[in-house]
């Protein structure tokens, strides 16, 4: 799904991250491992929409491919000499590691770009380059993000939540998405004072619906846009439509957005129900694309039953929150801060994780009741308009920029 004019920065960020400072502004080093997944719009989106500060990105390498400019950001491989560069490609593919002279020149870098600020993103990102805080000692916050303050910590029978613990000693604060992340943090170690509840907002108003009509005539479309991934649940939606099939429920259509490992067991439900003229892969949709947005439009009903799965928990899934500007009433899990933006029965519908009969009830409620819809939708509509943009979000991020920098 991806073309020519898809790989430029959302619309809605005008020109996305300048490419030389303004002078007025205090400079904030974004840091993060690799620059920068496809998938990784919500950092991207922090970055381009800051007003009062600068953004300067700065990654141990880049992605084989990425939507997003880097602006006047660094790599730290382009910053040493090709002999240096050789070494730490292979340190990073034998070791998964960083050696100081990749930390050395991204500090270096810093320091002369005069940043006031270090934002960290992801926590096992900042331990990997806390080499650049050591050296810069500049203040330095962290946001985590889900598989970084969950399943993370887990591995090898916990070492790595024992690799994470120099950041609690050494930065400043850590952004927790929900109450539940912030939970999850203190449990790992970290100090309850370091830790400020944040979550970062969507571009919401990029979404905005309002000639939505819920009523319609003839079959509905349930959207499921995200990563193709177990603990996203699509297979657990196929399964609840296919109750909902089975007791004569109304008609409806499936559209599925996104690629990943699970998509091959998605195509053996969907041969098995015999739905090949239902169900429709979308595959990969840039993030930029229009077609992002008219799949939006375009759908009724939003399912999206995150589990967790061997620990790991999601914070608030982005697209979620889309869907609520959209006007969708969604269907979702009692899982991580998902709670924290839909409050069941109001903004959307909340069901247990794995209960598949819930979720086919919940399904069925949304798909027979055209008031219901309407209801949720537009409360969800609202309530992320008012309290989840990204507009509004970031002004609570160049607070807490504010308060360090």
């Amino acid at each position: 799904m991806t073309g020519p004019t898809d790989r430029h920065p959302p619309a809605a960020l005008g020109t996305g991250i300048a490419d030389a400072a303004d002078p007025g502004l205090p400079v904030v080093g974004h840091v993060m491992r690799a620059y920068l997944a496809r998938t990784e719009t919500f950092v991207y989106n922090q970055m381009a929409s800051l007003r009062r500060h600068h953004p300067v990105p700065v990654a141990h390498h880049r992605r084989p491919s990425t939507d997003f400019p880097l602006g006047d950001g660094a790599i730290a491989e382009e910053l040493l000499r090709p002999r240096l560069a050789g070494v730490e490609r292979l340190a990073y593919a034998r070791l998964r590691i960083a050696l100081p002279p990749a930390t050395a020149a991204l500090a270096r870098f810093l320091r002369e770009r005069e940043a006031r600020l270090l934002h960290f993103h992801y926590l096992t990102d900042a331990r990997f380059l806390l080499g650049v805080r050591r050296r810069t000692r500049l203040p330095s916050i962290v946001s985590g993000y889900g598989y970084d303050v969950s399943s993370f910590p887990r591995l090898m029978r916990g070492l790595g939540g024992r690799y994470l613990r120099p950041l609690f000693r050494d930065l400043d604060a850590f952004l927790a998405m929900s109450e539940d992340m912030r939970r999850d943090l203190l449990a790992l170690g970290c100090p309850d004072e370091k830790v400020i509840v944040h979550y970062y907002g969507s571009d919401t108003s990029r979404f905005r619906v309002p000639e939505r009509r819920y009523e319609r005539d003839g079959s509905l479309t349930i959207l499921c846009c995200g990563r193709l991934h177990e603990a996203k649940g699509q297979h657990l939606v196929l399964q609840a439509l296919r109750r909902i099939e089975r007791r004569g429920g109304a008609d409806f259509r499936v559209v599925i957005v996104g690629d990943g490992p699970l998509r091959a067991e998605l195509e053996r439900l969907v041969a098995e129900y015999g739905w090949r003229e239902r169900v429709t892969f979308r595959g990969h949709v840039p993030y930029s694309s229009e077609t992002l947005v008219r799949e939006f439009r375009e759908a009724d009903v939003f399912p999206h039953p995150s589990l967790t799965l061997h620990g790991l928990k999601e914070g608030i899934p982005g697209t979620i929150v889309e869907a609520m500007a959209a006007g969708l009433p969604v269907v979702a899990t009692q899982h991580a801060g998902i709670p924290a933006v839909i409050e069941s029965g109001r903004h959307g519908l909340l069901v247990p994780e794995r209960d598949v009969e819930s979720l086919a009830e919940a399904l069925e409620a949304l798909v027979d009741d055209a008031g219901l819809r309407e209801r949720l939708g537009r409360a969800a509509a609202a309530r992320a308009q008012q309290e989840l943009s990204l507009k509004t979000r970031t002004v609570e991020l160049e607070r807490i920029y504010d308060r360090f920098a």
